[in-house]
């Protein structure tokens, strides 16, 4: 018999209106946002059948024994090594029982938009001629942080995504859907996923987004084939990095790697920060092999005060806000309630963690 799932606690923020709607599939729904400041008392999270919560997961103070009725914890993150690491979730008991589902999916609202104009802003120098004319208020072309253009050349501000080649390393929703957008611009797309194998996304998919079939690449690389990895490297003009932080993808790119990239490449990382150390970072822009890098994931996170990639003249950094859209946790309520609806009907919810794999 399918479970009821009768009992929500919700510990992330909601609007009104969304927690309305919510409260009508539900025999009860308890919201504890963090504004709050109070605990979930064990007597309620006893009788949950469902979380909704943030990246995190259950909140720390609770363990397996105080939730025995969870079956689902629908997270609003589509990172999950957090919350499954917390105490509630981090045995093997607890992994068998409940179904812990990520928000993938939700995030083509907002981190694909935060790639490509990162992306233009790296290849037109933007982020530049906006700092030059603020800090300078003085009418200004060229930009003197870069090299001066040849005589030949019309300024140093600019170059064109015209029939460059972007390599998605991973090709989950984030991915797909940025592949979408810089189609527009003309732009080759390859990817690089663990199998080298081009697969359907089964997750979910707001309408009108992604590559569902997965078609829009011209190929595909397994980056668990040092030689495809490298081939993949070596065509990537503009690597766009989306992976989770796992034990395979923790420091996958060293300076060896770097280097196969092309010269003047340009490298975007929305995924996690442990994919590249800060300083092979700052070796390649040095060298001059790379021309420009934009992160919302550091090495290490959060940044240090003083940090060197804080002011280096080709680096784009941004506190891991590329996911921030109005109505975040809006959307990732329908997912919620999609999930419920599903595990209700006797299915499996979406985007199901694998807590061998972590994600």
């Amino acid at each position: 018999m399918a479970p009821s799932l009768s009992n929500l606690i919700i510990t992330c923020p909601l609007s009104p209106d969304k927690l309305a709607e919510v409260k009508t599939h539900f025999k009860s729904v308890h919201h504890y946002p963090p504004t709050s400041k109070e605990k979930v008392p064990k007597e309620l999270a006893s009788k949950a059948d469902v979380w909704y919560t943030n990246y995190l997961g259950i909140p720390d103070y609770l363990n397996f024994d105080d939730i025995p009725s969870t079956k689902l914890v629908q997270l609003t993150s589509a990172g999950a090594n957090l919350a499954l690491k917390s105490p509630a979730l981090n045995s093997e008991q607890a992994r068998k029982q409940i179904s812990i589902s990520s928000a993938s999916g939700i995030h083509v609202l907002s981190i694909p938009q935060w790639i490509l104009s990162q992306t233009i802003s790296l290849y037109m120098h933007l982020y530049l001629q906006t700092y030059n004319l603020r800090a300078n208020q003085k009418w200004q072309r060229d930009i003197p942080q870069l090299p001066a253009p040849p005589p030949s050349d019309f300024g140093n501000s600019g170059r064109s995504l015209y029939g460059k080649t972007a390599g998605l390393l991973g090709y989950g929703h984030i991915a797909r859907e940025t592949a979408r957008l810089l189609k527009a611009f003309n732009v080759n797309i390859i990817a690089a996923n663990s199998t080298g194998e081009k697969r359907r996304d089964e997750g979910y998919i707001i309408p009108g987004t992604g590559d569902e079939e997965g078609t829009i690449p011209s190929a595909y690389y397994s980056t668990n084939d040092p030689e495809s990895f490298k081939t993949f490297l070596s065509k990537s003009d503009i690597l766009i990095a989306s992976l989770p932080s796992t034990p395979q993808t923790t420091w996958l790119l060293k300076d060896e790697h770097l280097e196969i990239l092309p010269e003047g490449a340009v490298l975007i990382n929305v995924g996690r920060g442990d994919l590249v150390k800060s300083d092979s970072l700052i070796k390649a822009l040095d060298k001059g092999h790379l021309s420009g890098i934009a992160l919302d994931v550091t090495d290490p996170e959060p940044l240090p005060e003083g940090h060197p990639l804080f002011t280096h003249p080709l680096a784009i950094i941004t506190p891991h806000t590329s996911s921030n859209v109005k109505g975040y946790f809006e959307v990732g309520a329908d997912l919620l309630l999609e999930n419920v609806k599903r595990i209700r009907e006797g299915g499996k919810p979406i985007n199901k963690i694998d807590p061998e794999k972590g994600y």
